[in-house]
């Protein structure tokens, strides 16, 4: 009895990662059309979009990460609170990867992907939105990772 509650908790991660990356998926194509629909109304449209989204994801999920590592900190006294931080920045940062998955292009380049729902429909309707988009994120990471290490050499720089 030990060996198969041993063998199911082996499966019982890896397959919660494939079903969380097929219902990610899934919510990506049902959804991350109507998120690129905003795209319309935005400042620049589509690559005012991608670059928004680009910045956001970065750090929506430093925020979720942070805000659930606060959590299981043991001099946490408002535990319920930052679980709901992190819930409200885990969804945003879903959100927002489901808008960058959708800026990636596509295979084709035939009329359909003109069309809603096929794959590359998003950098037909807004080209350079997947460079912008994917730029974006790169900046803000690098910009996260380098900033906090050089702030203190910043500081006595502005002291002088």
């Amino acid at each position: 009895m030990n060996r198969s509650k041993a063998s199911w908790k082996k499966i019982a991660k890896p397959a919660a990662a494939l079903i969380a990356v097929g219902g990610f998926f899934a919510l990506t194509l049902w959804l991350g059309d109507e998120l690129w629909d905003l795209a319309a109304y935005w400042p620049a449209t589509g690559i005012g979009f991608g670059a928004t989204v680009g910045v956001l994801l970065p750090i929506t999920f430093t925020a979720a990460k942070r805000s659930f590592h606060r959590v299981n900190s043991a001099r946490s006294k408002h535990s319920t609170k930052w679980t709901a931080a992190g819930i409200v920045c885990a969804a945003a940062t879903v959100v927002n990867a489901m808008a960058v998955s959708r800026a990636i292009p596509g295979r084709s380049s035939s009329n359909s992907c003109l069309n809603e729902w096929q794959p590359c429909w998003v950098n037909h309707l807004y080209p350079g939105a997947f460079l912008v988009t994917i730029g974006s994120l790169a900046a803000t990471v690098t910009l996260m990772t380098w900033l906090p290490s050089r702030i203190s050499k910043l500081r006595a720089q502005f002291r002088r």
